[in-house]
């Protein structure tokens, strides 16, 4: 499988289309190498790269600026965000992992921090304590 490239236009669409996405931001081509590699290694997972430096937008929502960084999606959920290049063997075992994930539950336990979350931002904010009263 060759790797995909990823910029700001088909971003979002090959996030919500890929049942596993593993997204690669680099420095340079010789990085895109370790792609064959790798596509053996994790086969049901969509492979793609991004050039940090010619999709400066899009690394920057991730934090990055001048740097390599791996960023794993499972079912349109980010699962994994770590700077730094990722070797072949660290990339599968990371696979393994998020492979053996209850997703339902993932997803439970952000609609309970987002709900948390909300009934915070009521307590503490001022105009809606005044509101209340």
């Amino acid at each position: 499988m060759k790797s995909l490239t990823v910029s700001s236009t088909n971003f979002e669409e090959l996030v919500d289309s890929s049942e596993t996405l593993i997204l690669r931001f680099i420095l340079n081509d010789t990085e895109i190498s370790q792609d064959q590699v790798l596509a053996s290694l994790v086969p049901s997972a969509v492979l793609a790269h991004c050039d940090v430096k010619h999709a400066s937008a899009l690394a920057k929502t991730f934090g990055l600026e001048d740097e390599s960084a791996l960023v794993i999606f499972r079912q349109r959920i980010i699962l994994y965000v770590e700077k730094g290049f990722h070797d072949t063997e660290k990339v599968s075992y990371l696979m393994q992992q998020i492979s053996m994930l209850d997703m339902d539950k993932i997803r439970q336990n952000i609609e309970q921090e987002k709900a948390a979350e909300a009934l915070h931002m009521r307590r503490a904010c001022p105009i809606s304590r005044g509101k209340m009263m």
